[in-house]
């Protein structure tokens, strides 16, 4: 299902401007404008509310002794100040994902990914909450891209978080049909194994559609891609010559990565296929395979499942050993 853009009550993007609260939120004008207030509102609020916490907290730290915003960021989790205005911008992203539209996404994305900017090792887990926001808004290049900086670079523990010299996220276009091994080996964590299941299962969706109208309960359930992913211009799809070949070893490597989350947390698949009260959950902590866990992971990747469609169905062909 695609998301909304433009205007909140007709959909239209030409001249459309934002709400001047949330600032997320579109509208045509003052008529659909004020016809949406009373639905938008609380959020609007809530959001604004956080706006401003954010922007107070940056203050203090930008008056800090040699403003780190100009003088160069290192670590911006090293005081209590930057501390509080890295939570507090975690406290507004998470409020704008109560608004269920393109802008809103797009905005959580460009602060979440400023936090990894600010602070490289990444305090407050910005890195878990991304690679869902990027698929629902079909940049599963640049999410399968991050996946793999995360579990290569990421995983060095060599690696001086706090030298702005050296490369970081700098892996691009990655090829999304190459093997699974840096996925399944090392310390992945449970959000970005289960956004790279997704991953895989929307390039599987992708060769379908470009192979045309198929037969098969697989090619049914995905059925012809519906919005435009980037990863369908990764080279080593277009050029790909044997795209049943591809089709078996997607299948294969949706398998493997299942029955890696399913041996990481035995909670997820069936939450995910059947969510209920596990959506709902606040966690804060959590011990891996926990019920916690899962939630958390839930949380931050469901509504990327079930935007695209068809994916959760191939989640129950794998429960049920059909795949």
């Amino acid at each position: 299902m695609s998301l909304p853009s433009g205007c909140g009550v007709c959909g239209k993007k030409d001249g459309a401007l934002r709400c001047s609260g949330c600032k997320v939120m579109m509208y045509c004008g003052v008529e659909h404008q004020k016809a949406h207030h009373r639905e938008h509102k609380s959020a609007c609020t809530a959001i604004r509310g956080c706006r401003v916490a954010m922007e107070k907290e940056e203050q203090v730290v930008r008056e800090l002794q040699g403003d780190i915003f100009t003088n160069g960021i290192r670590n911006v989790w090293l005081t209590s100040e930057t501390r509080l205005y890295m939570l507090s911008r975690a406290s507004l992203s998470n409020e704008m994902a109560t608004i269920r539209n393109v802008e809103s996404l797009q905005a959580q994305l460009d602060i979440l990914m400023e936090d990894l900017q600010l602070c490289r090792g990444d305090n407050t887990g910005s890195r878990y909450a991304i690679p869902g926001v990027m698929i629902r808004l079909h940049q599963d290049q640049e999410c399968y891209d991050f996946l793999k900086w995360w579990a290569t670079a990421g995983q060095n523990h060599d690696y001086d978080w706090d030298n702005n010299t050296l490369p970081y996220l700098d892996i691009k276009n990655a090829n999304p049909l190459e093997p699974l091994d840096v996925f399944c080996d090392g310390l992945i964590n449970l959000p970005h194994r289960v956004a790279v299941t997704l991953v895989k299962v929307k390039v599987l969706q992708v060769i379908f559609t470009e192979m045309g109208p198929r037969d098969g309960s697989t090619a049914r359930m995905l059925g012809p891609r519906s919005d435009y992913s980037t990863i369908a211009k990764n080279p080593n799809i277009a050029n790909c010559d044997d795209k049943w070949l591809e089709i078996v070893k997607l299948k294969g490597q949706i398998r493997t990565l299942y029955e890696a989350v399913h041996k990481m947390n035995s909670h997820f698949w069936p939450a995910l296929v059947n969510p209920g009260e596990p959506l709902r959950a606040n966690v804060l902590i959590f011990a891996v395979g926990s019920v916690e866990e899962m939630q958390l992971a839930l949380r931050l990747t469901y509504e990327a499942w079930n935007e695209a469609p068809g994916a959760i169905a191939v989640i129950k062909m794998a429960i049920e050993g059909k795949l």
